[in-house]
Formats: structure tokens, sequence, C-alpha cells
């Protein structure tokens, strides 16, 4: 965007504070604070654990049509399971237990639609005992895209079902890693299975979920190819930061993930501006959960669980299977009226955790966001770690400012990213 388009569309922002806030956000961010009343300190994550969990990710297979070369699930594959229906049952029941009025459940894998059989009972189950129940659960399903057939399109569509499809951008960046098991791109797949939910409906929710990766940082380039193709929101991820032991991204390389984020701050700011505040869904929570920011970023165990294809429940699905991580139960024996025991040791006091500004918002990372995970606290951090927490840092910075300078030039505009978040199915 050029710096002329970029004035002319922002209208009563300042060009100069918009910069500010995409190059030094901190700084711009303890400036407006110092005219604040301070906010209260957060509640520490570990004292939210009296809680029960609302979004349920469950995996309906551990098989999976591709061999995408990324895959952070790829130590699972030996699994091969599927889930079959008694414990489908189980995990109904479990879920239609716990207390909550409105359970968010992401149907996942492996590739959930190579067991949509499972996943349509399930679907039925809840929705049909829930009613009774006075429960009103809210359907997602997070696939590759590529095994949607025209039916199966006109079934998603008809269930009311958001389909979130996972893609890279261009061909070029996707089909680097998400490959078919003889090497072949899926590119042109996923986007047929975007194309085959669109003609089953113009209304039909289809969302992109996009894995940056060291060659893949170009944020305004992946997030206009995608709402051109036709993709309702963005919600970017980042490719895990090691494999075993092999570090993926050198320090050079998240400084440049840095530098895209920070050239995509105005191209997100324009387009919340014109009213698709949706390019960036997680951007999008964290100016929704201003002014007092989001209470920890890592939700696992207290607000979203996995359940694996045999009912065993884990804290996070990028823990699930993990060899040091305990399970917390099983759905058919576990006491959905209890809450889940997930413990967060809080950072001694000379920690760079304990001593970030931002530790209440961060809540002690999370793996999605390439940070040290809250749930496995690691040893001392490295320059790449805390180059993430810098990148954090920026985003929730950026954040704060988006939200003061849209509550004070656009209140509508701010109003629509609330409402976004707002009845809970988002997450």
């Amino acid at each position: 965007m050029s710096k002329t388009g970029a004035s002319k569309g922002v209208g009563k922002l300042s060009e100069a504070v918009i910069g500010f806030a995409a190059t030094r956000p901190e700084e711009l961010f303890f400036q407006i604070r110092k005219g604040e009343r301070p906010r209260q300190k957060a509640h520490a994550c570990d004292s939210r654990s009296q809680s029960w969990p609302q979004c349920f990710v469950v995996r309906l297979s551990d098989r999976c049509n591709l061999a995408c070369t990324y895959c952070f699930d790829a130590a699972n594959s030996a699994r091969r399971q599927d889930m079959d229906l008694t414990t489908a049952r189980q995990i109904a029941d479990y879920i239609l237990r716990v207390p909550g009025s409105k359970p968010v459940i992401s149907f996942f894998g492996g590739e959930p639609l190579v067991n949509w059989k499972t996943g349509r009972f399930l679907l039925e189950t809840l929705r049909r005992e829930g009613s009774a129940k006075g429960k009103d659960p809210y359907f997602n399903v997070i696939t590759n895209g590529t095994l949607i057939t025209p039916e199966l399109a006109r079934e998603l569509v008809a269930d009311d079902i958001t389909v979130q499809i996972s893609i890279d951008g261009s061909r070029q960046d996707h089909d680097r890693y998400r490959r078919y098991p003889n090497g072949a791109g899926s590119h042109q797949a996923t986007l047929g299975g975007l194309e085959l939910l669109r003609a089953a409906s113009p209304k039909a929710r289809v969302d992109a979920q996009v894995v940056l990766t060291p060659g893949n940082v170009n944020m305004t380039g992946i997030a206009e190819n995608l709402k051109a193709a036709g993709f309702r929101r963005i919600k970017f991820l980042h490719l895990s930061d090691s494999e075993g032991r092999k570090r993926v991204w050198p320090a050079s390389a998240v400084r440049r993930l840095m530098q895209g984020h920070e050239k995509f701050y105005r191209y997100y700011l324009q387009s919340a501006i014109n009213g698709h505040p949706e390019v960036d869904m997680g951007f999008a929570y964290l100016v929704a959960s201003q002014p007092e920011g989001p209470k920890g970023l890592c939700t696992c165990g207290l607000y979203e669980i996995c359940i694996g294809a045999r009912g065993d429940i884990y804290p996070c699905p990028r823990l699930y299977g993990h060899p040091s991580v305990p399970t917390l139960g099983n759905c058919a024996t576990i006491d959905p009226a209890a809450p889940l025991n997930v413990s967060r040791p809080a950072p001694s006091p000379d920690s760079e955790c304990a001593r970030c500004w931002a530790y209440d918002w961060c809540g002690g990372g999370c793996s999605f966001q390439c940070q040290k995970c809250a749930l496995m606290p690691s040893g001392r951090s490295t320059v790449t770690q805390r180059l993430w927490c810098d990148l954090m840092r920026a985003r929730f910075a950026r954040a704060a400012i988006t939200y003061r300078l849209l509550r004070q030039s656009y209140p509508k505009c701010l109003e629509s990213i609330q409402m976004l978040f707002s009845d809970g199915s988002v997450a």
C-alpha cells in the first residue's frame, strides 16, 4: 500500500502515528499509557484453574490423506486410528454434561473428513440432545479441503458448519509443504474444496488457516490472495519453531517475520476501516480484548481441550500424544462437573517472564505463537525465543494502540471487530 493510498484510506488517523505504531509500537504504547490510569494487573493464569472448557477440539481420525512435511502432528502418524461410534457417544455425553450453554466443537485430525461418518453422528447427537438440555452448540471443521465433494459441500453448508481450510497462500508457497504422499502439491484440490462450498451456497462460511514459514512471511500478499479467492476470515499461525532438536526459525528468519508483521499492520488497519477486520483474526482478537488486554494467550485445558480418537483428553492440540504430557482423563470416566486440573507454574521472580510488562497478557507463552509453552516451562531463553517474545509484545502494543485509535476516530469499526467475538464461537 502506498503512503498516499494509506493516507487517503485512514482519513482521520495521522500517518505519523500509524508509522510510529508500525515501526516502534512499544515506545508509542508506553507514551500513551503515561496519561492513563494504570490498569489492574490481570490474575495469574493458574488462578483461572477452576473453570470448565467451552471449546472441544475433537480428533475424528489420526489419519490424513496428505503428508505435509511440516505437520506438527507427524509424531502421531503411527496411531492411524479412527474414532469409533462408541467413543463418539461417550464424547457427546461428556460435552453435554460439562457446564456451559454454547459449546464450540471443532472437528480436527489428522484429516477429519476421512472419518466424517463419525463426525456426522457427533454433530447430529450434540445438536439434537443439546437442544433438549438448553445447549446451543457451534460447529466447525478444520480440514485441508481436498476431500470435499459436491455432496459433502451441500451437507456441510446445510448443517451450518464453519469450514476452516488450511491453505498457505499462493500455489508455490502452499505446495512447498502441503503435499500428497507421492510428492504432488495439494493447492489445486484445496481451492477446489472452497469452490464446491461456495457453489453449494454463496453464504457458506469458509475461513482460511495459514501457516507462516521462514520463506513465506508476506502476510499482505497472502491476505490479498485469499480474500480474492473468496475466503471469509483468515487466521495466521506460525510453523513450529523446532522439529526434534532442529531449530526451524533462525534468528534472521524471525526478524524477517517481524518485518512482515510490521508491514502488514498498515494493511490490517486499512482493511478494518474498510469493513474487513477479519483479515487477521488473531490480531483482531487482541484488539477486541482491549482495554484490559487478553488474560493469557494459552487457554488450553481451561477454555479449550483436545479430545483424541480414543476419548483421551489433552490440554492442547499441539500437546496431543506428547510423551511427557499426561492425559487429563478420558471422556468415558472423567466427571464433567469437576473442573480439569491444569497446573501452570508461576514464573520465578527473577525470570525474564516475571520482569516483562506483557506477562499478564501473555500468561507465559503459547506454542502456537512459537513462544515457550506455558504448560511445559523450559529453561533459559535462547536469542530466537526472545525474538518471538519481542514479536508478541509488538502485537500486544499495536493492538492496544489500534483500540484507542479506532475508539476515537472509527467507533463503528471498533464495534465490528468486537462483534467478531461476541458470541463466543470464535477463539
